[in-house]
């Protein structure tokens, strides 16, 4: 357990550094707290979640995929099942929820 909480502590003071190198500081900056902790929280939680969930559903897609072929959906399948949830996961801005 003490490994994690360094672990989590580390990436929140690298990701500190980060933001602070852009501005943070600076009053004519446009990012407040809500929005470090809205991308904290997006880095340490809903990132690795979602690529987890990217994995499970390809092997729920590796399953299903021979249903859908019969059926004529294998593009509509992998678009919900892998797409979908890999596109929220990689494709979006860090922080930016409205996707």
């Amino acid at each position: 357990m003490n490994k994690l909480k360094y672990t989590i502590l580390s990436a929140l003071i690298a990701f500190g550094t980060l933001h602070a190198d852009t501005g943070i500081a600076n009053d004519s900056s446009d990012l407040t707290a809500e929005q470090v902790f809205a991308d904290i929280g997006d880095l340490v939680l809903v990132r690795p979640i979602g690529a987890g969930v990217t994995v499970a559903n390809f092997g729920i897609f590796a399953v299903a995929a021979p249903f859908a072929a019969m059926a004529g959906a294998t593009e509509e399948v992998f678009n919900t099942l892998v797409k979908a949830p890999g596109d929220y996961t990689f494709d979006r801005d860090l922080g930016d929820f409205s996707k």
